[in-house]
């Protein structure tokens, strides 16, 4: 068949989760297909009850019903390339862009290392080159003609903070404010905010972020200017965000918080930290032992007015005179409940 490219450069003709390949592989073939691409991948292939993933050129409309299919209904580089009409972002003039969905992590040398000897050109071929998307994408790229390349149209960032309108009850509550204000404001680290995939992105970080404030101020173990937060109590509250799924994952949102003055480490409890399909896990197998713990601290500014303690306060009179609008008015950073 015609080979398909997704958006972001993946080979869906030959993905192992496409309707494509699940359609032609064997029943009785499969545990031995998907066991070789979890060799390769760290990612194992199961059959579902639905025949696989239709692809991300397939219009939201015409998408099944079925959940799975979220995630291309939510994929920033998807709506990118339907913004920007253009088939993948090889055709962009801002290729390559830090804000794509495309990898580098499935290169023939990558998994070379990770294997510990040589792929061979056919191993590559069949289990690897599919989901080197980048390395798609460029040969892609290097193919198109000048006049193929289209610049992406752009759009605003637009932080809307409402203003303060009157004083807090406690006065040391205005250092936290401003620290979030400066927060609210930022771009999160994200380069090319002009651009749908990366307005996209800072939503989605945007999202996660003030949802990790309120986590770790309500459930954290504040120890003077430390905190700590287990992975079975975040992930038991995390609706309706995401954790990272991986130590790479965890470690972009560690330097976003360093911008903002605080410090963090993976402390890992377990050998057994990730599932068959390559997914951290919250708890330890067979027990309700969390599989990591987050450890926190704040800088010598921060620890001026114990910034932790002082979230935590905050949280605290946000349920307390909030209720169930407590999480949706942090977020915005509306306080008017606690001023005077």
């Amino acid at each position: 068949m015609e080979q398909i490219i997704s958006r972001c450069g993946n080979i869906c003709s030959e993905c192992p989760w496409s309707s494509y390949v699940r359609k032609k592989i064997a029943k009785e073939d499969w545990e031995e297909y998907s066991e070789q691409f979890k060799k390769y991948t760290g990612f194992k292939p199961v059959k579902y009850e639905w025949e696989g993933c239709v692809g991300c050129h397939t219009p939201n409309e015409e998408l099944p019903s079925h959940p799975f299919f979220n995630f291309l209904k939510k994929c920033r580089t998807r709506k990118c390339g339907q913004y920007n009409e253009i088939p993948n972002c090889a055709y962009c003039g801002r290729f390559p862009c830090a804000n794509t969905v495309a990898s580098t992590k499935f290169t023939n040398e990558k998994i070379s290392e990770k294997l510990g000897k040589d792929i061979s050109e056919d191993e590559y071929e069949r289990y690897i080159k599919m989901f080197d998307s980048m390395t798609n994408l460029n040969e892609i790229r290097s193919g198109l003609k000048e006049t193929q390349i289209k610049n992406p149209k752009l759009v605003d960032h637009q932080p809307k903070i409402p203003e303060l309108t009157g004083t807090f009850t406690n006065p040391n509550f205005k250092f936290v404010y401003d620290k979030l204000f400066e927060i609210a404001n930022s771009t999160l680290g994200i380069k090319g905010i002009d651009t749908v995939s990366g307005l996209e992105l800072h939503k989605e970080r945007e999202e996660f972020f003030w949802r990790f404030l309120w986590l770790i101020g309500i459930f954290g173990d504040i120890s003077e200017n430390e905190l700590s937060i287990d992975s079975g109590t975040l992930y038991d509250n995390r609706k309706p965000i995401s954790l990272p799924n991986n130590e790479e994952g965890w470690k972009t949102i560690f330097d976003m918080l360093l911008e903002f003055g605080i410090s963090t480490e993976l402390e890992i409890k377990t050998d057994k930290l990730y599932t068959p399909g390559g997914y951290m896990r919250a708890k330890i197998p067979k027990t309700n032992e969390p599989a990591y713990l987050l450890k926190m601290k704040t800088s010598s500014k921060l620890q001026k007015y114990s910034f932790f303690k002082l979230l935590k306060e905050i949280l605290s009179d946000l349920q307390k005179n909030n209720g169930k609008r407590a999480f949706s008015n942090f977020k915005k950073l509306n306080f008017n409940s606690i001023l005077e």
